[in-house]
């Protein structure tokens, strides 16, 4: 069975999907990985950087995106997700990365599901969790690229998934959040729970804490010294819990999406040195969803 990781800050910017969509690509092209990318930031960036917007309304107006998926599962019906399911042929090297795509219309049935359901009722955080389990026999790993709040497609990605990682600057305000988002997972648990134990007895484990991954520093031998000086202080109050490598800033990188080759996929010269870096973060990813 799959291993489910969501990747979240509550704060935009900071280069989360970015990270979640090449660490997707360096495990499926670098380490052979059988990988699932789950789009569920309605910005859509994730989806565009791996198809072209044509192919996108194509396939939304054909197949469906993940805006489908919420509205068929809020009147109380059951979706295949395979059904919306893209495979990323863009590079050889992606075979093993699939994907499924999210709408910008996500905004309005975010709304729409809080509105039927309300802020309690677990019914709609589970969605995710449900159809996934069709899904989840035929990859290593699946990756939810979450909005950058915790509304219930943030919540429907946290209860499908096993860990998160926080992908953050090194920032004051972006590391601001960190104790934040821990604690905001913490008691949406803890407030479902109760809710489950009052009905059924039955209780579901929260996704634990796989790392924060520093990105966009400065310099690609290190950080300012103002950087070095926040990661210092976080790796201080998180420990282990802070990736050893990082992810520094480039132009090249974000460039990558306009032609739909993650880096790590990409095999040019001047792509090399962030490459390196991203197989880096997704060796680090391995090791640590794989120890005992």
């Amino acid at each position: 069975m799959a291993i489910i990781v969501s990747f979240i800050n509550f704060k935009g910017g900071v280069g989360k999907t970015t990270i979640c969509v090449e660490t997707a690509a360096s495990l499926a092209g670098r380490f052979g990985a059988r990988v699932l990318l789950i789009d569920l930031d309605p910005q859509t960036n994730a989806t565009l950087s791996l198809m072209r917007e044509g192919e996108w309304e194509t396939h939304s107006s054909t197949k469906g995106t993940l805006r489908d998926f919420f509205a068929v599962c809020s009147e109380g019906k059951s979706f295949d997700l395979s059904t919306i399911r893209v495979k990323y042929e863009k590079h050889y090297l992606g075979k093993n990365l699939h994907f499924l795509p999210s709408h910008l219309e996500l905004f309005g049935m975010d709304l729409q599901l809080a509105t039927k359901f309300g802020h309690g009722d677990i019914q709609a955080k589970v969605f995710l969790k449900k159809a996934i389990k069709e899904l989840s026999s035929e990859y290593d790993f699946v990756f939810i690229d979450c909005p950058p709040n915790i509304y219930l497609a943030t919540q429907n990605g946290l209860f499908a998934s096993h860990y998160y990682v926080v992908v953050a600057l090194a920032e004051y305000l972006s590391t601001l959040g960190l104790a934040h988002i821990q604690k905001s997972i913490a008691d949406i648990f803890e407030q479902a729970n109760q809710f489950l134990q009052g009905i059924s007895g039955a209780s579901i484990a929260a996704p634990s804490l796989m790392g924060i991954i520093f990105n966009r520093i400065r310099y690609v031998g290190g950080g300012t010294s103002n950087e070095e000086s926040i990661m210092r202080r976080i790796r201080n109050t998180y420990g282990d819990a802070v990736f050893d490598h990082y992810v520094s800033q480039s132009t090249q990188i974000a460039g990558r999406a306009e032609e739909k080759v993650p880096i790590a996929l990409s095999g040019y010269a001047a792509d090399r040195k962030y490459e390196r870096q991203m197989r880096e973060v997704a060796e680090e990813f391995y090791e640590r969803v794989t120890r005992p």
